[in-house]
């Protein structure tokens, strides 16, 4: 409580409440983190202990405990773990298939859960992008080795927030946080003012999933090109732009032609 009262009072005594809703926030997204690699490291140690008993490896309990403990080592804690088991099956088995299989089920297992599932599951449960979350862990790493690997995923999060709720600081949340940067509408012309109607495409088939396709042209495609013509007005957009944007719009709606 003393160390709280103290960082209120450094970083905004004179906005209270502000300061009280970025503390509120840090503290809930941290707590979501934590719960997060909680619940993966255990979900991990069940399947390692679920997959060396298939295998046949002695005691996989044991193993399925410990891997799961060891996994709060960042990156290479799973892969340490994966030693005696490893060292076990090549003990109890005169072949090869039961210390290949083991060895499978970590090399296979921990890139899953640490490239694939724990970026999108952190960024979604802290509110960093999953693109933030990787380059977050190298950042710290290079600054600080193994203490930077642990902390880089706190450390971000709170760099977040203070941009949600410092204005000076928005660009932090702009280029960690997960909510979109642009609107539909500035997507929409900046893909047709770059000649890809493809991801604007893509883009709007994603958006008819929840609405109709008079109102993704009205709401979106209709502003995105008033946009061009605000510009195009100012002089800004040069009229061979103006006819690939007019091209870009064409192709677009030719290919939503059969959407109802």
């Amino acid at each position: 409580e003393d160390l709280r009262n103290r960082m209120i009072r450094l970083f905004g005594s004179s906005d209270l409440h502000r300061t009280t809703v970025a503390m509120d926030d840090a503290a809930g997204r941290l707590g979501t983190y934590f719960l997060a690699q909680l619940g993966m490291n255990a979900a991990f140690g069940v399947i390692v202990g679920v997959g060396l008993w298939f295998i046949g490896v002695p005691n996989p309990i044991l193993w399925g405990v410990f891997s799961a403990l060891m996994r709060f080592v960042p990156y290479i804690g799973a892969f340490i773990s994966g030693i005696l088991p490893v060292a076990l099956a090549a003990a109890v088995d005169p072949g090869w298939s039961m210390v290949i299989a083991t060895a499978a089920l970590f090399l296979i297992a921990e890139p899953i859960f640490g490239q694939v599932i724990e970026p999108l599951l952190y960024g979604h449960s802290t509110g960093l992008s999953p693109f933030a979350v990787i380059v977050s862990t190298l950042f710290w790493g290079f600054l600080w080795g193994p203490i930077g690997l642990i902390l880089a995923t706190p450390f971000t999060v709170c760099l977040v927030v203070l941009g949600r709720h410092v204005d000076s600081l928005e660009f932090l949340d702009i280029l960690l946080g997960d909510r979109p940067p642009l609107t539909p509408v500035e997507n929409f012309y900046q893909r047709m003012l770059a000649g890809d109607p493809d991801e604007a495409r893509d883009l709007g088939e994603a958006m008819l999933k929840e609405r109709s396709l008079s109102s993704y042209y009205d709401e979106v495609a209709l502003k995105g090109l008033q946009l061009a013509a605000n510009d195009y007005a100012r002089g800004v957009v040069t009229p061979a732009q103006l006819e690939n944007i007019r091209a870009s719009a064409r192709s677009l709606v030719e290919d939503f032609e059969d959407h109802p």
